[in-house]
């Protein structure tokens, strides 16, 4: 059997001498064609650091939000409306009397599992159709595109809605419905990833060497484009932040009593009109926060693979 003589890009050339090129599954073999595809680290600028720093921090907020949390995120108090900053309330209070911190605190659950069950969903569903459509080609792969192309003629806030009115107002409507809507971008960009990766050499060699496709798929393909659907996974939750928080505004994401950021701001209009803007603009602040961290980790993730491909 002749030795590899050609490599993904940015892998490390095989030694024929070694065996180490022979992409048999090995350790070595299997090391040697994913090297240098993931990028050495994420970071390497301070605008990236800073945002894990920050999406971590707002993850340790989430898990320990009951623990975190000063006051009862629902506990209604008419008579403490709309309170400015005191020592027991440090952000003030809602129109309900409702300690805005403590739903600050609470409402990152929402805010962050909502846009990664969306982006989890889209993922799943654009990699295999991605995948597939790349691997089979043909009418299988002219079905598949027209199908994305379709979806991609609705809106997501759109779907979304006309989704709600089927299945009633909450989460998981909102949720299913863009993590549907958000399927195509993430089929097309992983078909043409995984189209790159078809033709090279090295999978000609794996399937003439008896190896199946899902185990050709599964073992080497997947891992190769693998920071490529990361990196646009990362850019896409901070877009379903946003989405998710404008149907919540609206009233057909996550629904009161519950805290949730983007409900939030709908519930403070009424106090940022009566000059008590911290119920309306604290929510604004970390949703955008969390949207710009998001979308620099995706760019510094982008930017290392572009580097790595030279």
């Amino acid at each position: 059997m002749p030795a590899v003589t050609d490599t993904p890009a940015g892998s490390v050339p095989a030694d024929p001498k070694d065996g180490t090129g022979t992409p048999d599954g090995g350790k070595n073999g299997t090391a040697l064609v994913r090297r240098r595809i993931w990028p050495r680290r994420v970071g390497g600028s301070l605008s990236v650091t800073l945002s894990v720093a920050v999406l971590a921090l707002f993850v340790l907020v989430a898990v320990f939000a009951p623990w975190l949390a000063p006051h009862d995120p629902d506990a209604v108090s008419l008579s403490d409306s709309l309170q400015g900053t005191t020592a027991d309330h440090l952000l003030g209070t809602d129109q309900s009397g409702r300690d805005v911190l403590s739903r600050l605190i609470h409402g990152a659950r929402t805010s962050l599992l909502g846009p990664l069950g969306v982006v989890t969903g889209a993922t799943l569903l654009g990699v295999t159709i991605g995948v597939v459509a790349a691997w089979r080609g043909g009418w299988v792969d002219t079905v598949l595109s027209r199908a994305i192309e379709l979806i991609f003629a609705f809106p997501g806030v759109l779907l979304a809605i006309l989704l709600v009115a089927v299945l009633s107002a909450g989460l998981k409507a909102t949720v299913l419905a863009l993590a549907i809507a958000y399927t195509p971008y993430m089929a097309r960009m992983t078909r043409s990833a995984a189209l790159g990766e078809r033709h090279r050499p090295y999978i000609r060699a794996l399937e003439i060497q008896g190896f199946s496709a899902p185990a050709i798929i599964v073992r080497h393909l997947l891992p190769n484009i693998a920071p490529m659907v990361l990196a646009q996974a990362s850019l896409c939750f901070g877009y379903a932040m946003i989405d998710l928080a404008g149907l919540s505004f609206l009233g057909f994401g996550v629904q009161p009593p519950q805290a949730d950021w983007g409900a939030m701001i709908s519930e403070g209009q009424v106090a940022l009109l009566q000059g008590a803007p911290l119920s309306a603009l604290a929510p604004g602040v970390l949703i955008v926060l969390a949207v710009v961290a998001f979308s620099l980790i995706g760019e510094g993730v982008a930017d290392r693979i572009r580097r790595a491909d030279r």
